[in-house]
Formats: structure tokens, sequence, C-alpha cells
């Protein structure tokens, strides 16, 4: 007969209390987890709540489009951060226009970084008639088609149709070139300055057709910044025009006669003028260099060469010059990280910008370009064959100045608090290409001391590049090779590929 086992009342106890013990600790592990998920949406919503007022507050934008077309350049980028007025954009555009986003994305840029200067408004020409009716009777506006409106706070009003934005090729009507930035640019300083600025280019003696040249590639950018270039011969005028902000010298091989001198003394000190000189090295001017002389950048009477020597080859001297901006408070002071080469003769300019003299008069030169090493100003540069003098020949170690700059204000006046008269002399007169083929470095350097001078330093910098569109040509042959890879080669390897992994794993 089997016995009966029996559990004492001990063990049962002792059971139900570990079950119990168990059970508390599955509860408090709950607990656990369930305070730590909380904890961790706690902090996904404080992350997710700090980037996006960091997206708002501290964004920033990268343009990944070809070209980077969606990128204004720094000259339009100060001029907006230094807006002393309020303007609206609106852009009046049919959807399907084909520059509608490209059209639309400049102008966010700009209401972008304009700030609460600038605010940009998009309209469709078929769905906003509501709005498009407002604006048409209250400012007399007719939206026959594609255009923007840029209303100042002065109550200046400019209109800007899609085709000016835009080059078109003549057979195709293709969009070959994007002009946004630069015509918007213009329009913007239009409705926001008080007048246009006027530019003189001072004939002299240089040839009519270099002249032409010059003037050909200077206009574009004057327009671009609401400015104006006009010739000027100073034979036979009693004073320069009212109206002059700036004069230009294009490397005039004739100098100024005593009294051409004294009209161009009055407009810089009297009227506080701007001058732009780009000096000949070949041609006698000594009146233009005493103006010069006695605001200390003196243009020295040499040639800045170099010698280059290859074994086995007689050397040679070289004259076009590589130099590079320095940094300042001028014309350079957003062209300090580029360099440009000059070509043709130039000569060094003696720049006295630490002469106390000048500075107790409260005129202050500073240097704009330097010479590359390995280059000096030669005195003896008519001879056959040259070699650095010390004694008599300008540079190592010193550098080679070939551009300067002046600042020339009332005496006690450090600040130039009452305005001050400012010059550009360049030792080089091809700096803007006679033959038309000018470097954009030296196209910015140039518009940028005409601005110094003219005291807009705001349109200092890097002018705005201009997109192109292209296409790319490709053969018949090619097209027929193409269309068989895309069609019947990759899809083809594609299938024999997955056919191999299947059966793979069938195994």
């Amino acid at each position: 007969m089997a016995k009966k086992e029996t559990e004492s009342p001990g063990t049962s106890n002792t059971a139900e209390a570990g079950s119990g013990i168990l059970k508390a600790g599955r509860r408090i592990e709950r607990y656990r987890t369930a305070a730590l998920v909380v904890v961790q949406i706690a902090l996904i919503l404080v992350v997710f709540a700090q980037l996006n007022y960091l997206s708002c507050r501290r964004h920033s934008t990268w343009d990944l489009t070809q070209n980077r077309r969606f990128t204004i350049s720094d000259t339009t980028r100060t001029y907006l951060e230094s807006l002393g007025s309020e303007v609206n954009i609106v852009m009046a555009f049919l959807g399907t226009s084909d520059l509608h986003s490209e059209v639309k994305g400049l102008v966010a840029e700009y209401d972008r970084v304009g700030g609460d200067r600038v605010s940009a408004e998009f309209l469709d020409l078929s769905r906003s008639r509501a709005r498009l009716a407002e604006l048409k009777d209250k400012y007399q506006l007719q939206f026959g088609g594609d255009q923007i409106v840029i209303f100042g706070e002065s109550g200046r009003i400019k209109t800007i149709s899609a085709e000016e934005l835009v080059s078109r090729d003549s057979n195709s009507g293709r969009v070959v070139e994007f002009k946004g930035e630069e015509v918007l640019t213009s329009a913007l300083l239009e409705v926001t300055e008080q007048r246009q600025r006027k530019i003189y280019l001072i004939t002299g003696d240089r040839r009519a057709e270099e002249l032409v040249q010059i003037a050909s590639q200077l206009q574009p950018l004057a327009n671009s910044q609401n400015a104006r270039l006009e010739g000027l011969a100073l034979e036979g005028r009693e004073e320069i025009p009212d109206d002059a902000d700036a004069l230009f010298f294009p490397g005039n091989s004739e100098d100024l006669t005593e009294r051409e001198l004294g009209l161009v003394r009055n407009f810089w000190n009297e009227m506080r003028g701007g001058l732009v000189i780009f000096l000949d090295p070949n041609a006698e001017t000594p009146n233009l260099n005493s103006l010069l002389r006695e605001h200390g950048v003196a243009p020295r009477g040499d040639r800045v060469l170099s010698v280059v020597s290859i074994p086995g080859v007689a050397a040679r001297r070289t004259y076009d010059i590589p130099v590079s901006f320095l940094p300042g408070v001028g014309p350079t002071r957003d062209l300090s990280a580029l360099a440009v080469r000059l070509a043709g003769q130039t000569q060094s300019i003696e720049v006295l910008f630490e002469d106390d003299l000048l500075l107790a008069e409260n005129i202050r030169p500073l240097p704009l370009m330097v010479a590359s090493a390995g280059f000096w100003g030669e005195t003896e540069f008519q001879a056959e064959e040259v070699s650095f003098n010390p004694d008599i020949d300008h540079g190592q170690p010193e550098p080679v100045f070939t551009a300067g700059s002046v600042q020339k204000g009332t005496p006690g006046d450090p600040d130039f608090l009452k305005g001050s008269s400012r010059l550009v002399v360049v030792g080089n007169p091809n700096l803007i290409s006679p033959d038309g083929n000018t470097a954009k470095v030296s196209a910015d350097f140039t518009m940028a001391a005409i601005n110094w001078v003219m005291n807009r330093e705001e349109l200092m910098g890097i002018s705005p590049r201009k997109p192109t569109f292209f296409t790319l040509n490709i053969s018949p042959d090619k097209v027929a090779l193409l269309q068989t890879l895309v069609i019947l080669v990759l899809p083809g390897a594609a299938m024999i590929l997955g056919g191999f992994v299947w059966m793979r794993r069938r195994v």
C-alpha cells in the first residue's frame, strides 16, 4: 500500500511567499521599464523641439543645383543686408511658365537674405485674380504676362518682364543665360537709391577702338548697379558736370594740361568726387603724376618684370605679372583671397601708407595689389639684359605694389564723419582688356574701385554670376547604343543576377 505524501504547512507558505516576491519583482521591473519609456519619449520630444527651434533660428541652406543658380553673389548679399528701407517683391507668373521655378527660387533667396527689409509675394496669374485686381487698382499696374514688380518704401515702382531675366537662342528660343540676379539687384537699387549714379570715362588720347571695347565691358556692369557710364573729353570744358560721381581714366596716353588738372583737383577736393586712374607706363604724364604723388601714391619710372631662365634656353623677361589683392577697408575688402594677372607693361606704385605728414593732413594711402615673388621694378628696362640691382631697382625683399588707394578727409576728422575724397590708381592700363577679354576678377575689382570712390561700400565684392544652360549633343549612333544599354543590357543583367541568386538559395 503506497504511502500518501503530504506537504507540510511550512513548505506551502514558503512557495506562496516566493511567488509573491517574484510577482512584486516583475511589477517593479514593469514600472522601471515604463519609467524608462516615459523618459525616452520626453527626451525625444525635447530633442525634436530643439531641432525645430534651431532650424527656425539658426538654419542654413545648400544650393545643390547645377551652376549654383540660387546662390546670390557677395555684392547682392552685402547690399541686401545693408538696406535702409523696406521693399516688397511681387512675382506674378503662370504656374506653367518655363521660368517659374528658376525665378521663384531666386526671389525666395532675396527674401531670406534680406530678412525684415525684403518681403516676397508669389502670385499665380491664373488663380490669384483678387490680389492682382487689388494691385492693379491701387497702383495702376497691368499684368499681361509673367513679370516681377518691386515696390520701394519711397513709392517708387519697378516692373521687370520675364524675358528681361534671360537670354534666348534666336533660332530655337531656348534659354542660354539666366540674368535674374543682375536684373533684380539693379531694379532694387533703382527703387531704393535717390538717383542714378553717373560715371564719366575720360577719353584722353587713347585709341577710339580700345575705348569702345572698355566702355562696352563696363557699361553692363554699371547698369546692373544703377549707374550710367558716359564719355567725357576735358579739353575745352570749363568744369566737370555737376551730376558726375566718379571720373575713370582708362590708361590715357596724353597728360592733363594745367587747366584740366585744376578741374580734376576741384572735382576731387571740393566736389568730393571719386577718381579711378589706370596709368599707361609708356605715357609721359607729369601733371597727373603730381596729383598722385602729393597724396602718397607715386608712380615710379620702372617696369615690373621677371626673368625666366630655363636650362638650355636663353633667358627671357616676362611682363605678365600675377598679383594678389591685399586685405583692408578699401575696394579689395572682399577680394583679398583672389589674384589676377596684369597683361602688358606695368609700373610700380610707391604707397606712403606710413608717412606722418600725410596722416597729419588726414590723407590715408593704402596698397591694393602686390606682385608675386620673383618680380621687381626694373628702372633700366630698356637695356638688352636686365637683373635686379638693389641700388636703383624696387623690390626684393620689399613688396612691389602695383595699385593703391587714397582716402582724404578734413584734418581733425580721423573717422571721416564729414565725408572724404577717394581715389584708386593702378599702374597698368589693361586691367579692363582693350580686346574685350577681361577676366571676371579684374572686372570685379574695377567695379569695386568705382563703387568705393563713390562711397558705395555695400556694392563692393564679387559680382553676380550668369548661370548658363547647355545641352549635351550625342550623335545618332551613340543614342542607339545608349537606348540598347538602358532597354536591354541593364534590365537583362539585373534578371540574370536575380536568377543566379534564386538558384543559389534553392540549393
